[in-house]
């Protein structure tokens, strides 16, 4: 009996691995929608494509930041990408960071330009849990508890607080293992968090690879057989397919969303519920970058 279970066991554990080889060699080989991108940033999209037993659009920039400078955007009022990117004459870029949709303001720690602009909010703490640090020539991603940002205050002007990380050093962050937690601490009912964590949503996230390359991603979702979107362990896996060794989770949901200069909105944002160009929401902040 004991034979038969482990046998069992090995066999999940061989197919599950299977899939896996199998989804991140067509996250790699799969037709690509190559994106119009100035010299020394390559981009693209893949559509409709098998991944992780689902439906995937997946669109991917990988930019050195020896070339291009990379901004933290807040306007004054909640902006779509496209109008925020276009004002700060950007080349290409992603929503960023969480907001609280009551009063359309950040609900993460944000400093910009050396000014202090908001704080994470307590309801955001659960998910928050890592920075975007944007310095003159690199941009660094770390672990950090909210309330503990004083370190990196001192030393970048301009942070972003977002999460949950999902890749640190190289190492997969097992967030199977964290909602797990979440389930038996909330005796078997819980919270929304583990639902933000476990469901597929749209994503967006931001890494870093060995050479100091930057990458931005934007998972579409909420279209059936178009984009069904990943839970945070998939994303993960996605970010770990691509070679990035750190990176973290942004806002998701709506607000995911991809712009190029030359292109327009590239992602499949669904925010009017049709899997087109044209369903962008206002959102808080974006990440956009342009050429030195």
């Amino acid at each position: 009996m004991k034979k038969s279970l482990l046998l069992i066991v090995a066999l999940s554990l061989l197919l599950s691995a299977a899939g896996q080889n199998r989804d991140s060699i067509t996250l790699v080989t799969a037709p690509r929608h190559e994106l119009k991108l100035p010299k020394g940033a390559k981009g693209y999209t893949i559509v409709r494509t098998n991944i992780l037993d689902s439906k995937q659009t997946i669109s991917v920039i990988r930019y050195s930041p020896r070339r291009f400078k990379t901004m933290i955007v807040q306007p004054e009022m909640n902006t779509r990408l496209s109008v925020t990117a276009k004002g700060a004459e950007a080349d290409f870029g992603v929503n960023a960071g969480y907001w609280d949709v009551r009063i359309d303001k950040p609900s993460t720690f944000l400093k910009l330009d050396g000014k202090q602009i908001a704080v994470t909010a307590d309801y955001e703490k659960e998910r928050v849990d890592g920075l975007v640090c944007v310095g003159r020539r690199k941009v660094i991603l770390d672990y950090c508890k909210a309330g503990e940002e004083a370190e990196y205050a001192a030393k970048y002007k301009n942070i972003l607080a977002s999460g949950p990380v999902l890749i640190d050093d190289g190492k997969c962050v097992d967030h199977d293992a964290y909602t797990r937690g979440m389930a038996d601490n909330a005796g078997g009912k819980p919270v929304g968090a583990y639902y933000t964590y476990t469901q597929r949503h749209p994503r967006t996230a931001i890494g870093t690879d060995k050479r100091g390359n930057i990458y931005l991603i934007v998972v579409d979702g909420r279209s059936v057989g178009n984009a069904e979107g990943v839970t945070i362990t998939e994303l993960t896996k996605i970010c770990a397919w691509l070679g990035l060794c750190d990176a973290i989770n942004l806002d998701g949901g709506g607000s995911s969303s991809m712009w190029t200069a030359e292109q327009g909105t590239v992602s499949y944002p669904c925010r009017n519920k049709k899997f087109d160009h044209a369903g962008e929401r206002k959102v808080s902040s974006c990440i956009v970058v342009k050429r030195k």
